[in-house]
């Protein structure tokens, strides 16, 4: 029976994704001792600052601060489609990186490429269980699907997880994107880098916090009823 290699992975469309969302969920797992892991699809070189090599430095040196893995499809930034070229690259990958929890970015978000993420790695991680599929690797199946709630999550969380103990470590990993998220006056302000959205990235760790009566708190979405595999991995991180 093939064994499981990392304990949860988290897939962005680009780097910075995770850590805008569950940063503090994966400082928390690999603090617990769990083997904890991004995967990013894309290095984001068609984004407004920064450059692929930039991106792809920082992401390394936020991986480092969350002590987690981190592996680089490298697929092309808001280019990539849902065909079977990409599939079989996710199929590749998460045979490899064989999880036992996955969290993916919102269905819903605003950006067409989480929202392609999404759907893809759904499809991919279904089908990477599929024996007779043809591609590379051991079939595998994760015990659990997760999502981010976007900037604007529409519902409260399906499962909240304290991550006060690791909230500056988890900031730290966010801040180490300087070219996206640093106000700077000789630069173009995009969203990301406006201080409102930082301040939105702890106004919502408070908000869920305040439901579990914690200072800080991290958010997931799921089908229901909750899989077993995920409140697993939320007994893990009490």
């Amino acid at each position: 029976m093939t064994t499981p290699n990392s304990d949860i992975l988290a897939v962005g469309a680009h780097p910075d994704d995770v850590e805008v969302h569950v940063g503090g969920i994966m400082a928390k797992a690999a603090k617990v001792g769990l083997n904890a892991a991004i995967l990013d699809l894309t290095l984001g070189d068609l984004g407004t600052r920064g450059t692929a090599e930039i991106r792809h430095r920082e992401a390394i040196d936020a991986a480092k601060i969350l002590g987690v893995e981190r592996h680089f499809l490298q697929l092309p930034d808001a280019r990539f489609t849902e065909g079977e070229t990409e599939r079989i690259a996710l199929m590749k990958a998460f045979r490899s990186i064989r999880p036992l929890v996955v969290i993916l970015p919102s269905l819903d978000d605003h950006h067409p490429d989480h929202r392609r993420t999404h759907r893809l790695c759904r499809e991919a991680l279904y089908y990477s269980g599929l024996k007779n599929y043809p591609c590379p690797g051991e079939p595998w199946r994760p015990l659990a699907i997760a999502w981010v709630g976007g900037v604007n999550p529409t519902s409260p969380p399906d499962l909240i997880i304290d991550v006060t103990e690791v909230w500056p470590q988890r900031m730290a990993a966010f801040d180490a994107f300087d070219s996206q998220v640093k106000t700077d006056p000789n630069r173009v302000m995009t969203k990301i880098s406006h201080p409102a959205f930082r301040s939105g990235i702890e106004g919502r760790a408070m908000h869920w916090g305040s439901l579990i009566l914690k200072p800080f708190a991290e958010g997931l979405w799921c089908e229901k009823p909750v899989p077993v595999g995920l409140l697993q991995l939320w007994h893990s991180l009490k």
